[in-house]
This record gives C-alpha cells, sequence and structure tokens, in this order.
C-alpha cells in the first residue's frame, strides 16, 4: 500500500512538473489518497493548471484510488504528532499522512517531500520508505 503526498499527486497531474516521470511510474499501483490532502491538491492543480483539470482529478481519483477518510481520533493523534515535532515546521497535511500511515500500518509514501517525512518517525513503524 502507498500512501499519496499532495506534491507526488501535483506531479502526477503536471506533465511539466520536475517529478512527472518518476511520480508516473507509480501510477499503475493502487494508491491511498488521504481525504486531508484533497484541498491542497485542487487549490494547486486550479491555480496553476486550471479549474478543468482540477475537477478532472477529482473524477479520477474517486474511480481509481481508495480514499482514506481522516476522522476525530486522527486529528487528535495529529496535534500530538505536530507538539511532538514542534521544531520541524510539520504542517496540518504531512501530519496528517502521519497519522494515517501509524493507523493503517503504511511504511511507503509516495511524496517530494522528503525533509518532513524523513525527520518523523511514525509509531511502530520504524522510519518510512519514500518513493519515488
Amino acid at each position: 500500500m502507498i500512501l499519496c503526498d499532495t506534491g507526488a499527486l501535483v506531479a502526477l497531474i503536471d506533465t511539466s512538473d520536475k517529478h512527472h516521470v518518476a511520480v508516473k511510474a507509480f501510477s499503475t499501483e493502487k494508491l491511498l489518497v488521504p481525504t486531508t490532502v484533497l484541498c491542497e491538491v485542487d487549490y494547486f492543480l486550479t491555480k496553476y493548471l486550471g479549474d478543468n483539470v482540477a475537477k478532472t482529478f477529482l473524477e479520477r481519483v474517486a474511480k481509481n484510488n481508495e480514499l482514506l477518510v481522516f476522522d476525530e481520533t486522527d486529528l487528535v493523534r495529529v496535534n500530538q504528532i505536530r507538539r511532538h515535532y514542534n521544531d520541524l515546521p510539520l504542517g496540518f497535511v504531512d501530519a496528517s499522512l502521519v497519522a494515517l500511515a501509524e493507523r493503517y500500518r503504511i511504511r511507503q509514501i509516495l511524496t517530494i517531500d522528503r525533509k518532513h517525512f524523513l525527520a518523523v518517525q511514525p509509531l511502530h513503524l520504524g522510519h518510512f520508505e519514500l518513493l519515488p
């Protein structure tokens, strides 16, 4: 199971992104898309590629990927993670991926954000395996 971060999903759609080719290699995998990344992906796609691209992405993500729903238990864990890594500017969305990875015991994250995910050690998982 591969958990997807915002940057990887944007790179997958944006053929001009410098990470597109590397991320596209994982497009045939069943990707797990946290609901928490959808707003960020929609924002970036709308801003840089247009509203139609963002709408098409949302249609496709619902058909081709498994959505991981974020709940109140995850929210509590996000706050614990952010407080634990207080010196790291770990935002809500990145911390939500960590919380979901812990809950579902997912070690692989498709991301272009190496800095944050290398610094965080999820409970009971060791370190993340970052892709690509």
